[in-house]
């Protein structure tokens, strides 16, 4: 699960949420004020025009691919720094040497570098904070462009999409493969009265599908669609110290038609969380235009803004041709 920066991101991809007296005066409950401070929008997306302008079109590195898609998003590049990528070079050792697949280290274990991802880039780099998403494969289940599964996976794109400033990144294989990308220092840039959807609106090439094997589990704990493939998760994240919370989440096909979609359930553990989802419960059709309706609040820790938010917006699946991912195998 992600969290803020200061805390390891705790995610990872498996292998493969009176009756009162009759002679008393009625006592009404009061409204909640009208709220009048600055209205929550979302955060502007320049979309694929955006991509002409990178220094490099080459998605093959993980990095790369986040910078791509943060850029369609209107959010700042990752600097890619070698001192980061240290960090997450040795935590990629350890998972393969030890067949572990947590965030944490042991110490006495063969590769303990240090106990948490703040601590194994401070070891290489002063730091505010640091983050880590990573994914073990083996077996049947090796995606080609690993990073973009991981992207998929909604919390992982919370903590991908977060404001910050350097980033390193890691393979290691040998008995499965496993890749590792490792952030650092927080640096506030989305507004505290904005959010970021994804896929963001005006997408013309959303993805349809995504299968569900994260931890957390958007779907809730214990629940039977573990493993399932499912609609693409729709997402709205925020800055540095944000929290979200869904009242209602409306999705529409072409059509007009309710699609069902499930709001991930929040817990006393998620305070820390800066992203919420809605997971359609089937996989959404190709080059279909959907929009969307959602309501809650936005809060934003130590008093910047509390707020409720009202946002609609729209976008368009890909063509399945162009993205073959229900067609490929899965375990």
């Amino acid at each position: 699960m992600y969290r803020l920066p200061l805390s390891t991101a705790l995610i990872s991809l498996a292998l493969a949420q009176f009756a009162g007296c009759a002679t008393q005066p009625a006592v009404h409950q009061a409204s909640e004020p009208t709220y009048t401070g600055p209205r929550i929008t979302l955060h502007a997306a320049p979309g694929n025009a955006a991509l002409a302008g990178l220094a490099s079109k080459d998605e093959t590195s993980a990095i790369a691919y986040l910078n791509a898609r943060r850029a369609e998003l209107g959010l700042g590049a990752l600097a890619s720094d070698p001192l980061v990528a240290k960090a997450a070079a040795a935590h990629a050792s350890y998972l393969q040497t030890n067949r572990a697949t947590g965030h944490e280290e042991s110490a006495g274990l063969p590769g303990f570098s240090a106990a948490d991802v703040t601590a194994r880039v401070r070891l290489h780099t002063q730091t505010a904070g640091a983050s880590e998403v990573f994914a073990v494969y083996g077996g049947q289940r090796a995606p080609q462009r690993p990073i973009a599964e991981i992207f998929d996976s909604p919390y992982h794109r919370g903590a991908m999409l977060y404001d910050w400033a350097r980033a390193g990144e890691a393979v290691a294989s040998g008995n499965s493969e496993i890749i590792v990308v490792d952030f650092a220092d927080p640096q506030p840039a989305i507004g505290a009265t904005e959010l970021v959807a994804y896929p963001y609106d005006g997408q013309k090439d959303a993805p349809l599908a995504w299968q569900d094997i994260e931890q957390p589990d958007p779907m809730g704990p214990d629940t039977r669609y573990r493993g399932a493939v499912l609609g693409y998760p729709i997402t709205l994240s925020g800055g540095t110290n944000a929290h979200i919370e869904l009242a209602t989440f409306e999705l529409r096909d072409g059509h007009g038609k309710k699609v069902r979609c499930q709001i991930a359930p929040l817990s006393a553990a998620d305070a820390g969380r800066n992203t919420a989802v809605c997971t359609p419960f089937s996989p959404l059709r190709p080059q279909t235009t959907y929009t969307v309706h959602a309501t809650g609040r936005l809060t934003q820790q130590y008093g910047v803004a509390n707020a409720p938010f009202d946002l609609q917006w729209s976008f368009t699946t890909s063509d399945p041709h162009e993205r073959a991912w229900l067609e490929q195998p899965h375990a």
